[in-house]
């Protein structure tokens, strides 16, 4: 049996060309702002703290990539203790957080719009699924979208 390709309409690859540009965009700007961390001059914080390691921004942009889509809107990136990495994605009281350590598995804390903690603890088989993760960041940024179509401005 042969099977032919289903035609694609025009309107279908504008909307997958539109998916692919959102999720690079998203993409340059994670990589850009762990780039940034990774060159942080010694004594940054005041002390004695070095840059951010190469793996522990890898870890932070191979996670998001996977829990991530072209609706995805862009996480505040910043350094934490002891070496490790912040996401962070805020509307109101809710708030998605997920760590990155260097000697530990990636850290998440869901916090919902009525202020409960939804998810507190590592991300993997032995704790927090990441379809979990990934199904609390779709409707967290499905939130911002709607509330402010604009939110793009706030990381420029």
């Amino acid at each position: 049996m042969i099977r032919r390709a289903r035609k694609v309409t025009r309107e279908q690859r504008i909307v997958a060309d539109i998916e692919r540009r959102s999720k690079l965009e998203l993409q340059l700007y994670v990589t850009s702002r762990l780039r940034e961390l990774r060159t942080l001059p010694p004594g940054w914080d005041g002390g004695s703290r070095g840059p951010i390691s190469q793996r522990v921004t890898h870890d932070a942009y191979r996670m998001l990539d996977r829990i991530s889509d072209f609706r995805t809107v862009y996480p505040f990136i910043t350094p934490a203790e002891e070496g490790a990495v912040l996401l962070e994605w805020r509307a109101g009281v809710e708030r998605l957080e997920i760590e990155f350590h260097p000697t530990e598995k990636p850290y998440v804390r869901h916090v919902s719009v009525l202020g409960d903690v939804q998810m507190d603890g590592v991300i993997g088989h032995d704790g927090v699924s990441y379809d979990d993760v990934r199904r609390a960041l779709s409707a967290l940024s499905s939130r911002i979208w709607v509330a402010n179509p604009s939110w793009k401005r706030l990381f420029t």
